[in-house]
């Protein structure tokens, strides 16, 4: 289960999945595949070799964050190369009919030059998404400026000369790692954006808006671009977590996530993230991933094990619940509650209760021989329980 993987995309596709992730020991893109999820086949690249224009430019053969969709009859691989800690590099765009390639290039999409202000929109992790009507568009960014969206023509190239318009962040907020994603359920388009240290307190925010171009608004109203430091915009539904559990480790760094959409309908929230307290390579993490009928949304406390999730039982009193303050970035720990202290109310799966001052909605299932809830606040805070 805890394959290296950084930045990751998985893709279900007939009889396997195929797994994207920034892996700078591999040249061109790096992708595995897997029957199960559980286990990853060895690394392989998609390209034959690194553009002469990307290389001219950000002087790598090494891609960080790719993006795939399939149009029609033809997939397309984003990819995209950076000078580490500078604005400049580029986002790329190959093309193949087979999904593990070989892929061709077409083109550069996006360009970003080096700025010392540190303030120009910075040309990496690329994701592509579509409006109600089927046009694609390009989101993408960093820490300085921002995350942006821009257009894309029939052939998966931008349209108009300029950086795109700001979504999310800005003025070197530590952001990146965009992915949006249309919920039909709701009408909504959802922006999830990774904040913070990627090696210490990486966590996931999203915001909702009407329209792919935004505004993106988080559960208290502050827009995705706001940089009051105090606001911090976004719902947090995903940090560094210990429920003091035996069986279940210490996670920290939860961040840039895509969804995996399998086979069956489920929806899954697919992100790298770190072992508490070590400084080493990332693992891929695959959960549940949950919305409620406002179509907010709620992150599965439990890893993908195979085990498929089911109604619970007869609820037992003591359970371990982390609460996801948006206030502590850091590895929050469990804390032991029993549900009469919290004034639960269970019909069905969903489950409503009180603690840490809040009133709390979300759901309640059992995974294997272990049950959980998963839960979001009115303000968009997360808190997942576990029962002990």
């Amino acid at each position: 289960m805890n394959a290296p993987f950084h930045d990751p995309l998985l893709i279900a596709l007939e009889n396997e999945y195929l797994g994207l992730s920034t892996d700078l020991r591999v040249k061109g893109v790096m992708a595995r595949t897997s029957t199960d999820l559980l286990n990853w086949s060895e690394p392989f690249s998609l390209l034959k070799e690194t553009p002469a224009s990307v290389k001219r430019h950000a002087d790598t053969d090494g891609f960080w964050a790719p993006e795939l969709v399939k149009r029609g009859d033809e997939w397309r691989l984003y990819l995209c190369a950076s000078r580490f800690g500078t604005t400049q590099s580029v986002i790329g765009l190959a093309k193949a009919k087979n999904p593990k390639g070989p892929y061709e290039y077409a083109g550069d999409v996006v360009v970003s030059q080096h700025s010392r202000t540190f303030t120009q929109a910075n040309a990496i992790d690329p994701c592509v998404c579509a409006d109600r009507n089927g046009k694609d568009y390009l989101i993408y960014g960093s820490f300085f400026g921002g995350i942006r969206i821009l257009p894309l023509n029939e052939e998966g190239f931008k349209t108009e000369f300029h950086e795109g318009k700001r979504i999310a962040g800005g003025n070197h907020r530590a952001i990146e790692g965009a992915y949006v994603w249309y919920h039909e359920a709701s009408d909504k388009f959802i922006l999830f954006t990774s904040w913070g240290d990627l090696n210490w307190d990486y966590h996931i925010r999203v915001g909702y808006a009407d329209d792919i171009t935004g505004p993106y608004t988080d559960s208290q109203d502050f827009e995705m671009t706001d940089l009051d430091p105090v606001h911090h915009p976004g719902d947090k539904i995903s940090g560094g977590y210990n429920f003091d559990l035996p069986g279940i480790d210490g996670v920290k760094a939860t961040g840039h996530n895509s969804l995996l959409h399998d086979k069956d309908g489920s929806v899954y929230i697919v992100n790298h993230a770190r072992p508490e307290g070590v400084r080493t390579r990332p693992f891929l993490q695959i959960r549940r991933l949950f919305a409620n009928k406002d179509g907010k949304l709620m992150v599965w406390p439990l890893e993908y094990d195979g085990e498929h999730i089911k109604s619970a039982s007869e609820l037992q009193e003591n359970w371990k619940f982390v609460y996801q303050s948006r206030f502590n970035n850091g590895v929050v720990y469990g804390i032991s509650k029993s549900l009469t202290e919290t004034n639960a109310a269970r019909e069905g799966d969903e489950i409503t209760l009180s603690l840490f001052k809040k009133d709390w909605k979300g759901y309640v299932y059992a995974q294997g021989s272990v049950t959980a809830m998963t839960l979001i606040s009115d303000d968009g805070e997360a808190l997942w329980g576990i029962q002990e």
